[in-house]
């Protein structure tokens, strides 16, 4: 068994209890051995050949955060509203009007002015993908962070001011050292500014990107006890129910949670009566048409609730609203047609096993806070020797959910597979006859298990689960089948099938049915499907892109020339051999959302 991760649907698939069949195609006719001769013909290097970040290393950010300055004295322009930190190589202009913004600047200033007490001096704008955030330099010289949210981010008024009791909560109630808010406004209509803000204090310490690579192995072991025992303190607070948090005045009654905030048995955590539990503010349940809909948002009372809500909400949509073939990022886009028919039976039969999905032990089942991205970017850790965790930003999207789902691993510790257990890792076999540097990787490999292993031990161990894969795999594919495929679904299906008596008692019967030839057919067409998915990483790797096209403005000329260009250099015998192995419109740089002006046209 694997110590539980995030998943992808490439994850979701190699992760199915099912083997991988033998492939008829021959060596020379796999995507694989086409993209070799891609990659030649190109004149580009192969994957291989691409640097690799060592284990137990921090990503780098996926998206830079060059800085732009704006003092009082300067004229206001469009790079405050706009997105600047970077391109797009293909559907720009919706990525772009996602992440533009207008607010009143002299508004924004005057707000900061009221909450601190001391006028700006200038602001220096540090964007991400889904907020533009401003440091802001005070003539006191203290210094606070202004964010404004973009339209990307998630559902007006609910995702901020969700965000902001969430904080209050976790600082004030459960210790956790959450930025203090100084000011906010989640309506943008009703406020000067015109937008979305939070000004808040700036975290103390030194973000943990910066130094992680620096630290040796006591002070990492510092940051994952400190901070496994912060997360600690958001599993003793067990909520009523499923949903986001609010305060209550920010919420009309009939969207607030039943009862009181905390289940029973939970601990006392104070005065918490100002508090909700309110519709999660997650933006999947808003994103392109979803928002006008009429969904079942929660707050859910049960496990079984929320989890046939994911499905109900998807079956909504696809009956309305699905089109063919439109994806934000074409590199994850499904080859093959795809048919509405085909994902509402399958999301019809994920609700039929719901009740086998969800764990008996109610310890998994509490509701819970969890941050939703402890990327090393979001921790701060003490400028000493220690480094503790002494700083937590970015609560956007936090809500409390059942704790099986909700828990996983920070993303700045080990990324790849470690047995789940008590046993610690060892070093591979062979290690005494290694070469020097071949034994310095390994023992760095072997260090950086043992940091994720202390972290699961402390932290995930107590929250297991048995058939962990089975049970989550088909609740993380049933909400995306439009944009990953359903065949991710239908494998994870699949799974339930082959392990129902480990799921459920011996006298249920299995609502589902796979004959023989389904099955095969569902293998066949996984293979394909992972060997398509990593010819699409391999090309995505070689041409240095990041999610969704994604390059840096002084890279983005070059990468365009060089794509613009490089499908009419291909030799001709090569393109028909990719297009006799590789799915129809295989060449993943081109547009695939149409913009709003074509779609009203």
């Amino acid at each position: 068994m694997k110590a539980h991760r995030s998943s992808s649907p490439s994850r979701i698939l190699k992760a199915a209890s099912i083997p991988r069949t033998a492939t008829s195609r021959s060596r020379s006719t796999s995507p694989s051995a086409a993209f070799r001769k891609f990659a030649t013909a190109v004149s580009i290097p192969s994957p291989q050949y691409l640097s690799i970040r060592p284990p137990n290393t921090p990503a780098a950010p996926a998206v830079p955060s060059p800085l732009f300055t704006y003092g009082n004295t300067s004229p206001v322009n469009e790079d405050l509203f706009r997105y600047t930190s970077g391109r797009w190589l293909y559907n720009e202009a919706e990525q772009m009007a996602q992440r533009y913004v207008k607010f009143d600047v002299a508004a924004l200033h005057q707000v900061i002015a009221s909450a601190t007490g001391s006028h700006v001096v200038s602001m220096e704008k540090k964007e991400g993908l889904f907020n533009k955030s401003f440091m802001v330099k005070l003539a006191n010289g203290k210094q606070v962070a202004a964010r404004i949210k973009n339209p990307i981010a998630g559902p007006a008024h609910l995702m901020t001011s969700s965000e902001v009791a969430s904080m209050d909560f976790v600082r004030n109630h459960l210790g956790i050292p959450a930025p203090k808010v100084l000011a906010w406004n989640s309506k943008a209509e009703s406020s000067p500014v015109g937008a979305e803000y939070i000004i808040m204090e700036t975290a103390k310490g030194v973000e943990l990107g910066s130094v992680w690579r620096t630290m040796d192995s006591k002070q990492k072991k510092n940051v994952v006890t400190s901070l496994a025992a912060l997360e600690q303190n958001m599993l003793n607070a067990k909520f009523s129910q499923y949903g986001s948090l609010y305060y209550k005045n920010d919420l009309p009654e009939m969207s607030r949670a039943r009862g009181k905030l905390l289940a029973s048995g939970s601990r006392s955590f104070g005065n918490t009566e100002k508090f909700t539990i309110g519709p999660i503010a997650s933006r999947n349940f808003y994103e392109d048409e979803r928002g006008a809909m009429n969904l079942n948002r929660g707050p859910w009372s049960t496990p079984e609730e929320y989890l046939n809500s994911l499905a109900l909400r998807e079956e909504a949509w696809i009956s309305k609203f699905a089109k063919p073939n439109i994806h934000d990022d074409p590199f994850r886009n499904v080859s093959g047609p795809q048919h509405q028919e085909e994902h509402l039976r399958a999301l019809e039969q994920y609700r039929s096993i719901v009740p086998a999905l969800v764990p008996s032990s109610k310890k998994v089942l509490s509701s819970t806070l969890w941050h939703p991205d402890l990327n090393p970017g979001n921790v701060f850790v003490s400028d000493d020797e220690e480094r503790r965790v002494v700083g937590v930003i970015d609560w956007q999207g936090c809500w409390a959910g059942p704790a099986y789902l909700q828990m996983s691993a920070p993303s700045f510790l080990y990324a790849g597979d470690v047995d789940s257990g008590l046993e610690f890792p060892k070093l591979p076999e062979g290690y005494e006859t290694m070469s020097a540097d071949g034994q310095s990787f390994a023992r760095e490999h072997h260090r950086a298990k043992m940091l994720y292993k202390l972290y699961e031990i402390k932290q995930l161990y107590p929250y297991r689960i048995d058939q962990r894969e089975t049970r989550t795999m088909p609740v993380r594919a049933a909400g995306r089948t439009w944009k990953d495929g359903v065949l991710p679904l239908r494998l994870a299906l699949l799974d339930v099938f082959a392990q129902w008596h480990e799921l459920s008692t011996p006298d249920v019967p299995c609502p589902l049915r796979f004959t023989r030839d389904e099955v095969r057919q569902l293998k066949e067409q996984r293979d394909r499907y992972l060997d398509w998915h990593d010819l699409l990483e391999d090309m995505r790797a070689t041409f240095g892109l990041r999610l969704y096209g994604w390059v840096s403005p002084d890279e983005y000329p070059s990468k365009r020339a060089l794509l613009e260009g490089t499908r009419s250099r291909l030799p001709v015998s090569l393109t028909s051999e990719l297009d006799a192995v590789l799915p129809e419109d295989w060449w993943p740089f081109r547009d695939t959302v149409p913009s709003a002006i074509a779609m009203a046209a």
